[in-house]
């Protein structure tokens, strides 16, 4: 477990000193004269000086597999009545179970010993701190991100795993380029080492520049001799990834997590958790906990609740007799119930480790008359009730090609801060 201890001196307490309303105009500075500071006292009568912000110091936890909070804040030397308080009032945001290896949990402390905070910071930057005292409270702090676009031009030798790993791009890409091009392509054989691989991409950052949550590819140019494939993630935030040949449209696939990762197709796989080939009704989609899940399509909610190995799920019912279904879910939209109309984009929930899982992932379904299609062809042919023309998305590629000629230019990787 990693353990950092940091001093703030003759700082403020974040939540505690944020609500004491300093008043910086009636404070002096040591600097001044003594015939000054005493005019100053003179002037404001009676009136008594300022208290300075006390001391505090921050302890700070990486979690480990296997803590939890009652275990670290008790490492920390947080006695078990404010461990109660702060686990309590933290249950109102956030569940302590869904603590995660990589969350850093932080103890800030008068230098008394008086515990004064708890905060938990995750992956994706946001925090949630619980301000301790007589009436422990917990807010939510947004994570403050830069995002960075990144653009590389690579020219693949052997495999496209190979390829990105030798230029320092994330191989995670790989997987997904993998599953996704699968309809027209076997990447491990059909690649031949003539072709030249673009990738457009966004990472968010904190301000110490290190990295919150997966990359997430915006576009991917593959070109051979023979043929130019493309594909196009918009940037609006709908979960419509765009597939061309040769700049024309030839499908559409719709997730409903933004930035996931396709870590098992629809069709016969082997078992995660059981071993052995089975049959595979849907698509798994990786991301992080507490990833919102959004509905494909209009319809009407017909279900809410457990499901067996599912563990928590949504489905939706659709036109022509079509369903789909949301499962391993962490929680359920606030208010959804059975009966509720959704439209194409609407939260359903957040992706979660719930039922029989192997971590955090969303499985996603479409069924039509209780027989399963593949969610992301001939299902959502089917939800959507539509094929789209090369036309109407003809300008997000264009616009796709410009930020990755704006990204590469003529010296590879270049980052742009799109602040």
């Amino acid at each position: 477990m990693t353990r950092r201890w940091l001093l703030l001196g003759l700082v403020g307490l974040g939540p505690l000193l944020a609500e004491a309303h300093w008043q910086e105009n009636t404070l002096l500075s040591p600097s001044e004269p003594a015939s000054t500071r005493a005019q100053a006292l003179t002037q404001r009568g009676s009136a008594p000086l300022a208290v300075q912000p006390p001391e505090s110091v921050a302890q700070e936890l990486t979690v480990a597999p296997g803590d939890t909070l009652n275990a670290l804040l008790q490492q920390l030397g947080v006695n078990a009545e404010t461990r109660t308080q702060a686990s309590t009032s933290l249950a109102e945001r956030f569940d302590p179970r869904r603590l995660r290896p990589g969350d850093r949990l932080t103890v800030t402390s008068l230098t008394t010993g008086q515990p004064v905070s708890v905060a938990i910071e995750r992956d994706s930057g946001i925090q949630y701190v619980v301000t301790l005292g007589e009436r422990p409270s917990t807010r939510i702090v947004p994570p403050r991100l830069d995002t960075l676009t990144l653009g590389r031009e690579v020219d693949i030798e052997t495999s496209l795993y190979a390829a990105l790993a030798a230029e320092g791009i994330p191989t995670r890409f790989a997987m997904d380029l993998e599953v996704l091009l699968g309809g027209l392509m076997d990447t491990a054989r059909d690649i031949s080492g003539a072709e030249r691989l673009q990738l457009l991409w966004e990472e968010d950052r904190r301000e110490d520049s290190t990295r919150v949550g997966p990359p997430r590819l915006t576009y991917m140019g593959l070109a051979d001799p023979s043929a130019r494939l493309e594909m196009v993630w918009p940037t609006d935030q709908r979960a419509t990834v765009m597939l061309f040949k040769d700049g024309s449209l030839v499908e559409t696939k719709r997730f409903p997590v933004l930035g996931a990762r396709l870590t098992s197709a629809f069709g016969n796989r082997r078992h995660p958790v059981y071993g052995g080939v089975r049959r595979h009704d849907g698509v798994d989609l990786a991301a992080p906990r507490g990833t919102p899940v959004m509905a494909t399509a209009p319809g009407r909610v017909s279900f809410v609740g457990r499901r067996g190995g599912y563990g928590r799920v949504v489905e939706v019912e659709h036109e022509r007799g079509t369903l789909s279904r949301y499962t391993h879910l962490s929680r359920f939209a606030s208010g959804l119930s059975v009966g509720d109309a959704i439209n194409a984009g609407d939260t359903l929930g957040e992706v979660g480790a719930s039922g029989l899982t192997t971590g955090p992932n969303l499985h996603y379904e479409v069924r039509v008359g209780d027989r399963p299609v593949d969610p992301l062809e001939e299902g959502q042919r089917i939800i959507l009730g539509e094929s789209p023309t090369p036309q109407d998305y003809r300008s997000a590629l264009f616009e796709a090609r410009g930020r990755l000629k704006k990204a590469i230019g003529t010296s590879g990787l270049v980052a742009l801060d799109n602040r």
